[in-house]
């Protein structure tokens, strides 16, 4: 009995060793940056060991791991709705039009509709997931049909959006019980509640099994069924990539969109589609932050949290990878919750996040990986 032994192909080293050069690409733009961050940290007067001590203690224990992952949930989202239009090849700049779109579709509803409350809420899911693929699909559209570019369209989509929604909130749906630019508070049947409540069986076990404090109480009583949503986004978005004809099509109009064509792909159609799908996720993103965090549509709630910007950096970083969106989303929402401690406990900007992820994404796009070392890998740059 003869055991035939595969070896990998000459492509398939080629892919691996590409994807070293790439981790090495990222690991030097990380310890560049970190070095730079230390020196400004000692021009200030403070010790750079105990300043990153502070930040990462401050947003991986206790109350601020819960708060971390608060903020990644969104993020996390929005980085995988960017990821199908960069993955088509298109610069996506609308994502901050979408998510507040989503918010006001999924709150129009949510407050309107009658009946009880676990019909409403898919129901302004559903509508949130609506108005985010109409806007994006706008792009889309310009772009197939007009040959506008999406990166101009998208981002200039948003101005409207933005400026339409402010003021529908200052005049149509405010609360007049309210002095806040907002609308009525989402009645409590019909928000998006935590995972384990203190008084429920499964907050019970959680405190019988890590104590009040411990993070297992605090995380099931800190987080909402948002993190489920942007699981299954997660696991759909690996599916479709990886198993749908549609997957392989917009991976080779990214790569090269005359090729495509010429193979008998339909660009416009992956194109409109993937861009629609996108847009849905990111309005999903912005009616369950709506009805888990604020409770209300608040005029400039969404588009000030920064998570459309956030998530932006994450998808530049993450090369349009999902498992690489989630990793890089928890990383710079960490950042983001540190840098405020540090704030509060050193008096430096809570805008040392901001300049951490946006070193990090540039630096990676100079590639620092030595070219010999590269070439011997097998990498050609």
């Amino acid at each position: 009995m003869s055991v035939s032994i595969r070896w990998p192909s000459r492509e398939r080293l080629r892919m691996s060793a590409e994807g070293r050069v790439r981790a090495l690409d990222v690991v030097a733009a990380v310890v560049v940056t970190l070095a730079a961050l230390s020196i400004l940290f000692a021009a200030t007067g403070n010790d750079p060991l105990a300043v990153y001590a502070n930040m990462f203690g401050a947003a991986l224990i206790g109350p601020g791991l819960v708060t971390t992952m608060q903020q990644a949930v969104p993020v996390i989202g929005l980085g995988l709705a960017l990821s199908f239009s960069f993955r088509a090849g298109q610069f996506n700049l609308g994502a901050s039009g979408q998510f507040v779109l989503g918010g006001l579709f999924g709150t129009v509803v949510v407050l309107h509709m009658p009946g009880p409350g676990w019909l409403a809420i898919p129901v302004a899911l559903a509508a949130a997931m609506v108005g985010g693929a109409l806007l994006s699909s706008a792009s889309a559209v310009l772009f197939t049909w007009l040959s506008a570019p999406v990166f101009a369209t998208s981002l200039l989509l948003n101005f409207p959006v933005l400026s339409t929604t402010s003021y529908l909130i200052k005049v149509v749906l405010k609360d007049p019980a309210s002095s806040r630019d907002a609308s009525a508070s989402i009645p409590l049947a019909r928000r998006v509640g935590v995972l384990a409540p203190h008084d429920s069986w499964l907050g019970q076990l959680l405190e019988w099994v890590s104590g009040r404090r411990g993070v297992l109480t605090l995380l099931g009583a800190g987080l909402n069924w948002s993190l489920l949503v942007v699981l299954v986004i997660f696991a759909v978005c690996l599916f479709i990539n990886a198993r749908l004809p549609i997957g392989y099509e917009t991976a080779l109009i990214g790569l090269n969109p005359k090729m495509a064509t010429s193979v008998g792909v339909r660009s416009e159609r992956a194109i409109l589609a993937n861009m629609a799908i996108g847009g849905s996720i990111a309005g999903l993103m912005g009616i369950l932050v709506v009805l888990g965090t604020h409770y209300r549509l608040i005029d400039g709630g969404l588009d000030g949290t920064g998570y459309p910007i956030t998530a932006l950096l994450v998808v530049m970083l993450a090369r349009n990878k999902p498992a690489a969106v989630l990793l890089v989303g928890l990383l710079f929402t960490a950042l983001t919750v540190g840098a405020a401690q540090l704030e509060r406990d050193y008096g430096l900007s809570s805008y040392v996040s901001t300049i951490v992820q946006a070193m990090v994404v540039f630096l990676v796009s100079l590639r620092l990986t030595p070219r010999k070392l590269a070439l011997r890998w097998g990498v050609r740059r």
